[in-house]
């Protein structure tokens, strides 16, 4: 049995939606969309991005698979719900966008080139 990307994802992961134009006034200089949107591990449950956190880095404790893929879940949720886009709303190309720009925020925040939200 294969691993299921997050529900969250459905319209992210559709190629025949095109990825959102961006403002690169917005983009953190040091920062490649492309390099936040391809890598996902689609051998991890929920299809979590490999560069988001595999553990807590205040305590160092390793996370596991499925707490990894819903500590993701929870992060994505709070983001898209400071962008006003939560639950997801609008045609599968608005839904996808809202991801996109989302996960950009979310790595942004990780790596601190954004404060969190």
């Amino acid at each position: 049995m294969g691993r299921r990307p997050n529900p969250l994802l459905v319209e992210f992961f559709d190629k025949r939606i095109p990825f959102p134009e961006l403002d690169w006034a917005t983009v953190p200089h040091a920062v490649n969309p492309w390099d936040v949107w391809d890598a996902y591990d689609d051998g991890v449950e929920g299809w979590v991005p490999v560069w988001y956190p595999t553990g807590d880095p205040v305590t160092g404790r390793s996370y596991g698979e499925f707490e990894r893929a819903y500590f993701f879940e929870k992060d994505l949720e709070r983001v898209l719900k400071a962008m006003h886009r939560w639950p997801l709303w609008g045609s599968a190309r608005q839904k996808k966008k809202a991801v996109a720009i989302a996960m950009l925020h979310l790595y942004c925040e990780i790596y601190g080139h954004m404060p969190r939200v």
